[in-house]
């Protein structure tokens, strides 16, 4: 035949070909044709089998040399096929090849042995399932992956929450072991020995502290000690870190007016923050410039997100952070505040969403105020201890002095399930003046709450039954004036606290005990 191949090699080379003679016969066709075209046969009229799109049979064949471009589809099953015509002195070579469509590639009645070794279909075929095995394969291992990090994840809140649970009951036994030393270097001081055997009781107890830091960071605890705190003092006494965190080329002004007042807050949590804001301020103007950092006090309304409460009017501390670097177009300051969104290469997007998460943590709130090349301006406003009242949502066995009024002396509601611990707090209470009502449980407390009024609620979170939160929601619902001090040596994710409280990590020390609750 043409080209001197035999008809088997042609179909080796063009399995869906066929040949025509003149009397437009099909004389010959591959083995392609034979298998998906049944009805086709070797004798029959070609005008019998398919059609020539935008030309007749007769019509089409009626030219003896030269090559044409041809597409033909078949009378019965609707399958196309496209090539070339190759015109000689015997007929004409019709060497097609299938037309694949989303019907017949989905369908999967053609295979590749339907097309030629060198056909473009083979090629990308080959190369789509390869892709397709390669996808798959990923796939599962991504699954494997994602099973494998949730098994480690879940045994690592397993061991977080008991690390967490045994510090606490680790540092309530540190906490009686240290308030229970107190109490004997105050009955027994003079005695040089036993003060002795009682410093060394402490001193053995705060190394143990050390072993529950451990089992803290292993639980993954991150609240700091939370009470009244100078934001004056904090500038002040990190001026000179502030001052190296900026550079050289960035001059940094303080201008501190908060007159000494007070925000109950995290110390770490509050420079972390100012950190944070500097950092900012610094990389947005990278040939140097100027940055004001300024503290006031004013009143107005803090909004609440965390309820649908109306805020009330309080004095709030003003703090002010402002430069005058590249500045920020309104699209990037709307999206300002987004976790994981930054407009640096190098930025993390963690900075500012970290400086509003604790601002609202701490019962605040923080805005900005930019425009292209006109630098940036961070506000924030921290509630003045005392000044806001926090959003919070009832014959008792207890140990209770006569309630006292002069000048320093608090009525005190303590809540402590450890019966060594209540009795040396309440002993210790006692002593220094305050008028102390002991309750071994939280619905004891809540009791005493509906009895009597107090200024102070001292409380342990982790109690059977009623939680230290719950009881302080409940106790400043029914005495808004109370202030509320939390205490513990592990506050589970559930325990959040409100914003105006206060919170002293187990084991704590008496004389930061008494300063909190005399602030």
């Amino acid at each position: 035949m043409l080209l001197n191949l035999s008809e088997d090699q042609i179909g080796a080379l063009l399995p869906a070909f066929m040949h025509v003679d003149h009397a437009l016969k099909i004389s010959a066709m591959g083995p392609a044709i034979a298998r998906h075209l049944p009805h086709v046969r070797v004798g029959m009229l070609c005008a019998e089998a398919f059609t020539i799109v935008n030309f007749g049979i007769a019509q089409f064949f009626e030219r003896k040399t030269g090559v044409e471009a041809i597409r033909i589809i078949s009378l019965a099953g609707n399958v196309s096929l496209s090539g070339a015509a190759i015109f000689h002195e015997n007929g004409c070579l019709l060497a097609v090849r299938f037309v694949l469509s989303e019907e017949t590639f989905a369908s999967g009645t053609l295979d590749l042995s339907d097309f030629g070794h060198s056909d473009p279909v083979v090629l990308s075929s080959m190369l789509i399932a390869l892709q397709r095995a390669m996808l798959e394969e990923s796939q599962a291992t991504a699954i494997e992956l994602a099973h494998e990090r949730q098994r480690s994840a879940d045994l690592l809140e397993r061991t977080s929450r008991v690390a967490g649970y045994m510090a606490h009951d680790f540092n309530n036994l540190l906490s009686i072991i240290q308030l229970n030393t107190k109490r004997l270097s105050s009955r027994f001081g003079h005695d040089a020995k036993v003060e002795k055997l009682a410093n060394i009781i402490h001193e053995t107890a705060s190394r143990g502290s050390d072993v529950t830091q451990s089992l803290m960071t292993l639980s993954q605890q991150q609240i700091d000690t939370l009470q009244p705190i100078s934001v004056d003092d904090v500038i002040t006494d990190n001026a000179a870190i502030l001052r190296s965190l900026v550079g050289s080329t960035i001059s940094l002004n303080i201008n501190l007016q908060a007159a000494q007042r007070k925000s109950i807050v995290s110390y770490n949590g509050l420079l972390n923050g100012l950190i944070n804001l500097l950092i900012n301020a610094r990389e947005a103007m990278p040939q140097g410039g100027r940055i004001d950092l300024s503290t006031s006090v004013s009143s107005g309304l803090i909004p609440s997100e965390s309820g649908p409460q109306i805020p009330k009017p309080c004095d709030y501390i003003a703090i002010r952070v402002a430069d005058n670097g590249h500045g920020m177009s309104d699209a990037l300051l709307s999206r300002a505040f987004e976790p994981l969104f930054s407009s640096k290469p190098n930025g993390t997007g963690l900075g500012l969403a970290s400086v509003r998460n604790f601002v609202g943590e701490m019962g605040g709130d923080v805005w900005l105020e930019s425009a292209t090349g006109q630098g940036t301006t961070v506000h924030l406003r921290l509630p003045v201890a005392g000044s806001s009242v926090a959003p919070f949502t009832g014959v008792v066995d207890t140990m209770s002095s006569t309630s006292l009024d002069a000048k320093g002396q608090q009525r005190i509601l303590l809540v402590e399930d450890e019966p060594y611990a209540l009795e040396a707090l309440f002993e210790m209470l006692e002593s220094e003046g305050h008028a102390v009502t002991a309750c071994k449980s939280g619905e004891e407390a809540l009791i005493a709450v509906g009895q009597e009024t107090y200024d102070v609620l001292l409380s342990d979170i982790v109690m059977p039954g009623q939680n230290g939160t719950e009881v302080a929601r409940q106790a400043s619902a029914a005495q808004p004036s109370i202030k509320v001090i939390l205490m513990s040596g592990y506050v589970p994710d559930s325990a959040s606290l409100e914003p105006g409280w206060m919170f002293l990590h187990k084991p704590m020390d008496s004389a930061e005990l008494l300063r909190v609750i005399s602030a």
